[in-house]
């Protein structure tokens, strides 16, 4: 499968419930989209409720979402999902 330009956005942080506990446990998120289609064609997590999370979005994913649907998502607070709507700029540009 060919695939065109891409854009990756990245998040770190301590989730707000494991940093008030005095975890230093840090979540990581990617994700990434075409740049052509807007597409997102990968969502990547790792930390707690990971496998919560990426369950639905892998729906998205599979639907077709862009970029702008993230953008457009209310982001519910205080969540670790959030993030995932909130990413605005990308880290990398590849192609």
């Amino acid at each position: 499968m060919e695939r065109g330009p891409t854009d990756v956005y990245v998040s770190q942080f301590r989730p707000m419930k494991k940093a008030f506990a005095g975890s230093q446990e840090r979540t990581y998120m990617k994700l990434i989209v075409d740049r052509t289609t807007d597409r997102v064609t990968g969502i990547h997590m790792l930390g707690a409720d990971a496998p919560e999370i990426i369950q639905g979005l892998a729906i998205a994913v599979t639907a077709g979402a862009t970029k702008r649907d993230f953008d457009s998502t209310m982001a519910m607070h205080p969540t670790s999902a959030e993030e995932f709507v909130l990413m605005r700029e990308p880290v990398r540009r590849h192609g």
